[in-house]
């Protein structure tokens, strides 16, 4: 799957992972989804950026597990 570009960030869905444009790893994660597009976990940010949330619903994954932490 082609990486999704945001303003900000370079999306990588099929690692599950993120990296900021500018910043790289400094903003950077990792995501882990269940077999139904249900965000399970993450890890690299304290909170997942409402950008990375919003274009990972965009595609179709319930990102409901990253507005409850």
């Amino acid at each position: 799957m082609k990486p999704i570009t945001t303003k900000n960030y370079e999306i990588f869905f099929n690692r599950a992972y993120f990296e900021h444009n500018a910043y790289g790893e400094d903003s950077a994660g990792s995501l882990w989804f269940d077999s139904t597009g249900k965000l399970t976990d993450y890890d690299g940010v304290f909170e997942l950026p409402q950008e990375i949330i919003t274009a990972f619903e965009q595609i179709g994954c319930n990102m409901d597990w990253a507005k409850d932490v």
